[in-house]
């Protein structure tokens, strides 16, 4: 199996957890009434617990909305008391980490009572993912590591004791992280706007092709419809992508650079997994699809 392959075997792993997760989180958050874009200062806290937060270190993670939008959230947030606003930076309150941490707790407790495969290989799984993080970590630039060293922070809002599957998400995420600054680190060579190459990408990956459905798909980062209309047209004028009655595409230029930053992007990414030999692979790769088998079956009882 490749080792495309086994990752996208752990990301629909990670689906079928998050299908579970994301309801129990959005029921918590509309029972504590929390703010419109609340997601945003509580995934702050737990990333920055020990440097200030800002809405250029949290872009540097997540470079896809916009400053203006990310730095309006935060202000909303210390007005709310979640918050604590130190010269343009901030700060989380106690009433701030306490949500935080709670929001995280709800996730747990989601998952609390699968039991996908049998521990021992569950934690064998685990120990693997936990094992390629540390190669990721050790490896040499680039990527920089800035997403993934940050994402290790959340390893203090759960025990060392904490059922299976919540390690599991942690560790996949570590790794997702890590392939964030390797896509960064491949994209960002070409001196564009992270909201210009996502929506770049949506047109290219051809699903959401459109205005409307690239809107629908992103309106969440606080982008307007006509902010993305703009970004589109100026895609267009950059020679990456055309329109066609209203529907975009890729240019074979455009084909061309996001096919190079996809294999790129793997490179680094897949690089400090030469710290597992064949066999291991071979062992992670039936791991992998043994728990998403599990997952799936334990969803469709």
């Amino acid at each position: 199996m490749s080792l495309n392959s086994i990752w996208a075997t752990l990301e629909k792993s990670f689906e079928e957890l998050d299908e579970v997760v994301s309801p129990a989180i959005v029921k918590f958050a509309n029972e504590m009434n929390l703010p419109s874009g609340w997601g945003t200062w509580a995934i702050a806290i737990v990333l920055f617990p020990f440097e200030p937060i800002s809405a250029a270190g949290y872009m540097k993670i997540f470079p896809y909305g916009l400053v203006e939008v990310i730095d309006a959230r935060f202000a909303t947030a210390a007005q709310e008391g979640y918050l604590i606003s130190e010269g343009g930076e901030y700060r989380a309150t106690e009433k701030g980490e306490t949500i935080a941490l709670q929001v995280l707790q709800a996730a747990t407790d989601a998952v609390v009572h699968l039991q996908p495969i049998p521990p021992a290989k569950f934690q064998r799984l685990i120990d693997y993912l936990a094992k390629l993080s540390d190669a990721s970590f050790a490896a040499s630039e680039p990527p920089p590591k800035f997403s993934l060293s940050h994402y290790r922070n959340y390893k203090r809002t759960f025990a060392s004791d904490a059922p299976l599957s919540r390690l599991f998400i942690h560790y996949f995420k570590e790794l997702d992280f890590y392939r964030m600054d390797s896509h960064m680190a491949a994209w960002r060579v070409h001196n564009i706007e992270g909201n210009r190459w996502e929506v770049f990408s949506e047109v290219w990956g051809g699903k959401n092709n459109t205005l409307d459905k690239i809107f629908d798909e992103l309106g969440f980062r606080g982008i307007t419809r006509d902010e993305y209309a703009s970004i589109l047209q100026e895609l267009v004028a950059h020679g990456w992508i055309e329109e066609n009655a209203g529907v975009f595409q890729a240019t074979s230029e455009g084909k061309r650079i996001r096919e190079e930053a996809e294999a790129l992007t793997d490179k680094y990414f897949f690089a400090p997994w030469s710290s597992l030999n064949e066999s291991e692979l071979d062992e992670l790769a039936s791991l992998a699809g043994q728990l998403r088998d599990g997952l799936q079956a334990s969803q469709s009882n």
